[in-house]
């Protein structure tokens, strides 16, 4: 069974390296590195569905406050471990759920082939939820999204702070192919902070955004991969 909806805070920044090198040691300093990956650092691989009327990527753009999207994502170029997920956002809170799938399933996914989803393992969950979005509004591979993730916590308020590189996308979509051919998105190496958390935020974290010309920014990473495989396409 999948996870049950929550909401959390989320806020997204554009840094340089010189703001990542000075967040990062602050935040080294009062929070734990991720316990996923090397120190915290690991490859997130995602290919992002849209429908007929790409309405994940035009409700992006429109700014509209709540909109959805699904993404099947897995780690280090590896099928061991695949997720169908469900990331849902109403003004800066945004929920995330998701249900494991198999290789085959995500195989199957690629040739257009969603029957699967109607197997009692999806009953009740993300997997239900494509499955009937489906059935109205056709949703298909879209965009492949590729980058590293450094992610440091702190258990108070369940905060979770995020620097997410070397963004890339590729013009297929089968990225476990073994023979993935990426793309990288930034020219200048820019990084994605992003900054979670449920309730509240302690004061000694807030201080650590203290004293850079940081905005918070409309960020999607599907966006702008779909952007650059537009120019890739010309």
């Amino acid at each position: 069974m999948e996870n049950k909806k929550k909401y959390r805070h989320e806020f997204k920044y554009m840094l340089n390296k010189g703001w990542y090198e000075i967040l990062r040691q602050r935040a080294k300093a009062v929070m734990k590195p991720d316990i996923h990956g090397n120190n915290g650092v690991y490859r997130i691989t995602s290919l992002y569905l849209d429908d007929v009327f790409d309405s994940a990527y035009n409700d992006k753009l429109m700014g509209f406050d709540v909109r959805k999207k699904y993404r099947i994502r897995f780690y280090s170029l590896s099928p061991e471990f695949i997720r169908l997920e469900i990331k849902e956002k109403k003004g800066e809170m945004v929920s995330k759920r998701s249900v494991k799938m198999t290789y085959d399933d995500y195989k199957s996914i690629l040739k257009g082939e969603k029957s699967f989803l109607a197997e009692e393992r999806f009953s009740g969950t993300v997997g239900e939820e494509l499955y009937a979005s489906d059935k109205s509004v056709r949703i298909s591979p879209a965009a492949v999204v590729d980058y590293v993730r450094e992610a440091y916590i702190c258990p108070a308020g369940n905060v979770r702070i995020t620097f997410d590189s070397r963004l890339k996308t590729m013009t297929g979509m089968d990225a476990l192919n073994g023979r993935p051919n990426f793309y990288s998105v930034f020219e200048n190496g820019e990084i994605i902070l992003e900054v979670k958390y449920d309730s509240f935020m302690p004061s000694y974290i807030r201080d650590l955004l203290a004293g850079l010309p940081l905005n918070a920014e409309s960020v999607s990473k599907y966006v702008l991969c779909r952007d650059f495989r537009k120019r890739l396409a010309k």
